[in-house]
């Protein structure tokens, strides 16, 4: 058996040139079949993978290009988001929609900024003022300009008929804010290292278009019980804790201390509404009633003042009340100075008895810590 599996046959045949033949060819045959199956199997390959491509790649162009030109800028961020990203089905618009609309709160925000600031510009600044020309009333007669804050210092002398003047001092504190005012004049004596106060009068209140709105005046003495008198501005109505006495009040009505800022105020706001010869009323209220004052203005005048240090003169503007009958017997003067913010600088009441209390201010000190 040995023999019969020895290679020698094998090695006999393969020096035969016919077999190298037979392999040669057979060798080229099998490499002509694996190449003609290699070109059969490859362009089916390329033709099933180029349609493939394709067909993904341009439609989602066609989606790029399908918005018309005028689409609005949410549709513009909608397109954006088509291109970067896979194709959008239907149901995933209405979700871009509702982002563009959850980014466009803001407007109502601006609306409600806007009504707040309508309804705080429709806010009446003082809320107790009761005038209103649309409701009836009448125009006020003068436009007013309130002069700044300040504070008056005076000097007082008491003189009666062939007798030695008494002399004194006094303040004239005027405060005002937007809404609120308060005035109070304070008359005293100058002892060694201190003053000794004999009379205090205030005045509180607010302003409208009349002026100056007094809610309640007191007068506090020392020989005697303080008094006050209350300006009900719904009621139109002034009344006295002296007394069970009310009257009827008018417009601008003004206490014995308000009707020196009232002044102030009308020659203030316009020169010409104190021309010399002009005569009007503005109702008052002092003591236990409420009165009419009748003023004449006199005209400019120069007095001697200490608050021009060089000259000693200073111009002003004369205001009288004069006498009258079954209403008052004193007579009020009043000297305003235009060049001096329009403040009343000398304050003069003659009585019927030949009695005269004169008070001159010295200096003026404003306060900036009240606005105009």
């Amino acid at each position: 058996m040995s023999k019969n599996l020895s290679p020698f046959p094998f090695k006999q045949q393969l020096s035969k040139p016919s077999t190298w033949l037979f392999l040669l060819t057979t060798i080229l045959l099998h490499i002509f079949l694996l190449e003609s199956a290699s070109w059969k199997v490859s362009p089916a390959s390329s033709e099933s993978d180029i349609p493939a491509s394709v067909s993904v790649y341009l439609r989602p162009e066609t989606i790029e290009e399908a918005p018309a030109p005028s689409a609005p800028p949410s549709v513009e961020k909608a397109k954006k988001s088509v291109t970067t990203t896979a194709p959008v089905t239907k149901k995933e618009a209405p979700s871009l929609d509702q982002q563009t609309d959850t980014k466009a709160e803001p407007p109502p925000q601006e609306s409600s900024t806007t009504e707040t600031n309508t309804t705080a510009t429709e806010t009446p600044v003082i809320a107790e003022s009761t005038a209103n020309p649309s409701d009836g009333a009448a125009m006020p007669e003068f436009s007013l300009k309130f002069p700044p804050p300040a504070e008056l210092q005076m000097e007082v002398s008491y003189a009666k008929v062939n007798d030695s003047p008494t002399t004194g001092v006094a303040t004239l504190t005027w405060e005002r804010d937007i809404e609120k005012y308060k005035i109070s004049i304070e008359v005293g004596i100058n002892l060694l290292i201190t003053k000794l106060n004999l009379m205090t009068i205030t005045s509180e209140g607010y302003s409208d278009i009349y002026g100056l709105m007094p809610v309640v005046s007191h007068d506090i003495r020392r020989t005697r019980a303080a008094t006050a008198i209350h300006f009900n501005h719904k009621d139109k109505v002034i009344s006295f804790s002296s007394s069970n006495k009310s009257i009827p009040m008018e417009n601008g009505a003004q206490d014995a201390a308000s009707i020196l800022m009232q002044l102030a105020a009308i020659g203030a706001a316009n020169k010409s509404q104190l021309e010399a010869g002009r005569e009007f009323s503005i109702q008052v209220a002092e003591g236990r009633d409420a009165t009419p004052f009748l003023f004449r203005v006199i005209g400019e005048e120069e007095i001697d003042s200490k608050l021009e240090p060089e000259t000693g003169k200073l111009t002003t503007v004369h205001i009288t009340r004069p006498p009258k009958p079954g209403f008052y017997n004193s007579q009020l003067d009043i000297w305003l100075a235009p060049s001096l913010g329009w403040y009343p600088v000398q304050i003069r009441n003659t009585e019927s008895n030949g009695t005269v209390t004169n008070q001159v201010v010295t200096s003026i000190k404003q306060n900036i810590r009240y606005e105009n």
